[in-house]
């Protein structure tokens, strides 16, 4: 069941929200934007949670949006499950769409909520209307799929590859400098990005504010954020020519985290997708897109 205030149900109300699943499992989401209209469901990317779109807030009020952002398991406030794999995520994301009365909906998935977008498309279509790929992550197992990649995406992925048993100190150990040094880990952060991306970290503001996604992305410890991590190393599940719903492919030109040819990846095997590259952008470069994202989906 959905959080309540005073009995009345608010799950359709901007803020955050609960839902019980089947299996006991609680999923959390935030909503954003208005009550009604259109409704998009958004995947953020790894490490990240709910509150990573928030920037959306604005341009979903302006175009009569209604933004869902859940968390995946063992993130922010979503329960574990345990042996889980990307195509596990529409059958949540339907019980979701249920309890809020949604008959249809688009996906968009952000970096490493790419697979998980695919994934409700293909499984779900037919309420699945339209996908959103912004900076996606495509399948691993081609060769060059690591070429361009950012140093810590590439050990990130390695590393819950080859030695998932040392990739949870490692978070865990980021967890605890956030918690108690956060300017220390926002440095560190900001030295790790390019240019085009720091500069839009550097604007979040305080150290607090800037690292809140991530933050809550390890509330729980860092299970949640490494399994995600490794399943992007395995095959995923699915082809990506098995996609049926119209597909926009967004990606930043200068994107140094995770390289254009990912994206050029989707809109060669995806049947029928759009590509945009954003001109000068980087991994963040969606931030300065909202609008043209959710017109995208929606329209």
């Amino acid at each position: 069941m959905a959080d309540t205030s005073n009995g009345a149900d608010t799950s359709h109300e901007p803020g955050d929200h609960t839902l019980q699943l089947d299996d006991g499992r609680t999923l959390g989401y935030r909503t954003i934007g208005l009550p009604q209209g259109p409704a998009v469901l958004v995947f953020h990317g790894t490490p990240g949670s709910r509150l990573s779109w928030d920037f959306l807030h604005d341009a979903a009020v302006e175009l009569g949006v209604r933004v869902i952002a859940p968390d995946r398991p063992g993130i922010g406030s979503s329960d574990d499950q345990p042996n889980r794999g990307i195509l596990d995520w529409p059958a949540d994301m339907a019980t979701l769409a249920d309890h809020l009365h949604l008959d249809t909906f688009s996906v968009v998935g952000w970096s490493g909520g790419a697979p998980y977008a695919l994934a409700c498309a293909i499984t779900l279509p037919e309420r699945v209307t339209a996908v959103g790929i912004v900076s996606g992550i495509s399948p691993l197992d081609r060769e060059g799929a690591y070429e361009g990649m950012g140093r810590s995406e590439r050990n990130a992925l390695q590393l819950t590859h080859k030695a998932v048993w040392l990739a949870g100190p490692m978070y865990r150990g980021l967890r605890e400098l956030i918690r108690f040094q956060p300017w220390m880990a926002r440095r560190l952060i900001e030295t790790s990005l390019p240019p085009r991306d720091r500069a839009e970290f550097e604007a979040r503001g305080s150290a607090a504010d800037a690292l809140a996604y991530l933050r809550e992305a390890l509330r729980q410890g860092p299970r949640g954020v490494v399994i995600d991590y490794r399943l992007f190393t395995f095959p995923w599940g699915f082809e990506l020519t098995q996609v049926g719903v119209p597909t926009h492919v967004f990606h930043g030109e200068d994107d140094r985290s995770i390289p254009p040819h990912h994206a050029t990846e989707f809109a060669t095997r995806i049947p029928g997708a759009t590509l945009t590259i954003w001109a000068k952008g980087g991994h963040l470069a969606v931030v300065d897109h909202g609008i043209e994202l959710l017109r995208a989906v929606t329209t």
